[in-house]
């Protein structure tokens, strides 16, 4: 399925093809979400609930009219949303235990100290972009040196494995890793207003 260039020309086209923009924000963004969720302490099966959650009201056409007058916010956007709908899910499961006399604290809940939520969600949100670039790239010859460098491979593993030489494969990684780079700075501008991409570039990028 093709969809516009700019996420926020899909967001703007919510009304004429609803169906086609929550297919476009689910497939891109539930994962950072999911983890998000299973990283709070959630279990696989919460998380799941908690992901479908987030984009049932993600996709209603109240938010999407709030994220198109705060362009460039997306990503905080999501984040809210979710910690909103993990916090709810952590009440409504305290309320439950309380109603069978079990004893539980919020501080079950917790996150480590020494793992900030929102440093968290943008290393999730980076890990998605970077599966969505070599997913863009996967028909590019010289990615595979890159994939396999990403796997633990050696150079010269790499260079038996492709038939070419370690200056070769040198070569690619290094050119496969510019590519990768624009690709991914070119999805972030997908979904940030023009005059907030740089900046979401440069926040984002760091953690490449």
């Amino acid at each position: 399925m093709q969809f516009p260039t700019s996420v926020w020309s899909a967001i703007l086209s919510f009304r004429q093809d609803p169906e086609r923009v929550k297919d476009l924000v689910v497939r891109r963004y539930r994962d950072p979400i999911f983890e998000f969720a299973r990283r709070q302490g959630l279990t696989h099966e919460d998380a799941e609930d908690v992901a479908q959650e987030v984009f049932l009201r993600v996709c209603r056409e109240e938010f999407l009219e709030k994220a198109d007058r705060q362009k460039g916010k997306f990503r905080t956007l999501l984040l809210a949303v979710t910690r909103h709908v993990i916090l709810q899910f952590r009440r409504y499961e305290l309320s439950e235990r309380r109603d069978r006399r079990r004893q539980i604290s919020l501080g079950d809940f917790d996150v480590p100290a020494d793992a900030p939520a929102d440093e968290e969600f943008d290393r999730l949100w980076v890990k998605n972009l970077v599966n969505q670039a070599m997913e863009r790239l996967k028909d590019d010859p010289m990615i595979r040196a890159l994939k396999l460098q990403m796997e633990g491979r050696s150079y010269q593993e790499i260079a038996d494995a492709l038939g070419k030489s370690v200056s070769d494969v040198t070569n690619y990684i290094h050119r496969s890793k510019d590519r990768l780079r624009r690709q991914i700075e070119e999805l972030i501008s997908e979904y940030s207003a023009r005059e907030q991409a740089p900046a979401e570039i440069a926040d984002l990028m760091r953690l490449v």
